[in-house]
């Protein structure tokens, strides 16, 4: 099989998921599909080039995206605000699609409440680190506080959580 077959067969078998995972890591639909249109043709490009072989495809396309959504973030100029509850924990949902389908609405605020009890730093460090994907470095390099410090209050705040529900 060429290499225009092989990435059609994996365009065809691995657009969906793609997909979805780049959607609910981004706010807009537009953004969204200019990354993984990006995605592929850095997939192609690849692929043709010196006849290079992926041995798991769908893994290394969602390291791509994975890695062009840090680069969205970092290129972009946003401001981390609290987003509104509902909006929040369907962002995350991509992720944690058999826990959150177990969960009932009533659960979802009542998370939500608890996360509220945190101080603001600590929420937006969880919403940067979980929603956004940024890594410790980068949520440190945004609030100006050591790496270390930042890795810590994530901690202590999935800590404090997980008390809270015992």
């Amino acid at each position: 099989m060429n290499h225009k077959e092989e990435f059609e067969t994996i365009y065809n078998a691995t657009f969906e998921t793609l997909s979805k995972h780049v959607y609910f890591k981004v706010a807009k639909l537009e953004d969204a599909q200019d990354i993984v249109q990006e995605i592929y043709i850095d997939f192609y490009k690849y692929i043709s080039s010196k006849g290079k072989k992926v041995d798991n495809a769908q893994a290394y396309l969602i390291q791509i995206a994975n890695n062009k959504l840090s680069h969205y973030y970092k290129d972009k100029t946003f401001e981390t605000t609290l987003i509104k509850d509902e909006y929040l924990l369907e962002s995350i949902e991509d992720e944690n699609d058999l826990e959150f389908n177990v969960l009932e609405k009533s659960t979802l605020d009542e998370i939500w409440n608890v996360v509220k009890t945190l101080s603001d730093l600590d929420q937006h460090i969880l919403i940067d680190y979980y929603r956004f994907g940024l890594n410790f470095r980068e949520i440190s390099e945004r609030y100006q506080i050591p790496e270390s410090t930042i890795k810590s209050r994530c901690q202590n705040a999935i800590r404090q959580l997980r008390d809270k529900f015992k």
